[in-house]
């Protein structure tokens, strides 16, 4: 099902070009989907060999090997700015241990980013275990902003709340990190860049907080901005059919488990604690809350 706001709403509020973007959703996002929202982002940091944004050609051949270069307008040799002069960072993943924040570690290794030290931040429930990187064995730390504030840069794959609530104090001031934040807290903020690298990487020149959009936006919009800057776009519409991994770890369990238990005959119907609606051998059109214009905040987040 497609869910249309009224004509009158349907106006453009995003921070994209596209005048209209309605979108119909069933489920939460794939954990490939967030690996790619992560890993477009990451790109602003020269995790990718090569961008298709002219601001990223010039790099600085001694800085980092070739595979893992860095823009030149984060050459600097303060952290005032989208920062970072040597050739090794100090990296910092909060919400390591969960479905996302996995995919960074492994974006990070895959890309050969050059990292001097990898630090993981926790909660007291998974502070002090250790967890294989090719980095290392490396210990989660219980979070704290000011252990945060030691990295060069932070990722944070975190719930919007706790993104709000530590973000900002984690990259204050000249000695604090640059944050790239996976949550939806900061996307429609003014002030704080909203990117798809290799479509506006330019927007984190002088900005210490970076938001990424939701995985849906960044993965369509690498396929239909070219065509936007060829012809242009009026209206998009995108369908989309998530998965449970958007609940993290919990929610994939639920599903796998829920689906052994319909095939062996365990039960008729799934048993559902994560999720309003039993998943397995079920498509939902309905994620999140419904919002005031007929759209679910899912949808929403398509332009937000």
């Amino acid at each position: 099902s497609s869910f249309l706001a009224p004509k009158a709403q349907r106006k453009n509020t995003s921070k994209w070009s596209f005048p209209t973007i309605s979108k119909t959703s069933t489920m939460k996002f794939n954990s490939a989907a967030a690996l790619l929202a992560v890993g477009s982002l990451a790109t602003t940091y020269g995790f990718t060999p090569s961008s298709s944004v002219s601001s990223f050609t010039s790099h600085r051949q001694s800085l980092v090997r070739p595979s893992a270069r860095l823009p030149t307008h984060i050459q600097h040799t303060s952290r005032s700015a989208t920062t970072l002069s040597m050739s090794t960072f100090k990296v910092g993943i909060v919400g390591a241990t969960g479905a996302v924040g996995k995919e960074i570690v492994g974006c990070l290794e895959k890309r050969d980013f050059p990292v001097d030290s990898l630090r993981i931040f926790g909660s007291e429930r998974s502070a002090g275990k250790e967890v294989d990187t090719k980095f290392g064995k490396v210990k989660v730390e219980l979070f704290s902003e000011d252990a945060a504030r030691e990295c060069d840069v932070v990722f944070l794959a975190v719930d919007g709340d706790f993104s709000l609530a530590h973000a900002e104090n984690i990259c204050a001031g000249d000695d604090g990190a640059v944050v790239i934040d996976n949550s939806s807290a900061f996307r429609y903020k003014e002030g704080i860049p909203l990117v798809v690298p290799e479509i506006n990487a330019e927007a984190t020149k002088g900005k210490k907080l970076i938001a990424n959009p939701n995985c849906t936006t960044a993965i369509g919009l690498m396929a239909v901005w070219p065509l936007h800057k060829l012809f242009g776009l009026s209206k998009m519409i995108m369908s989309t059919y998530q998965a449970a991994s958007g609940a993290g770890q919990p929610g994939m369990d639920e599903l796998k488990e829920g689906t052994r238990a319909v095939l062996s005959g365990e039960r008729d119907v799934a048993e559902n604690k994560i999720f309003a609606h039993p998943l397995p051998f079920n498509v939902i059109p309905h994620i999140d809350k419904f919002m005031e214009n007929g759209y679910t905040k899912e949808e929403m987040k398509v332009t937000w």
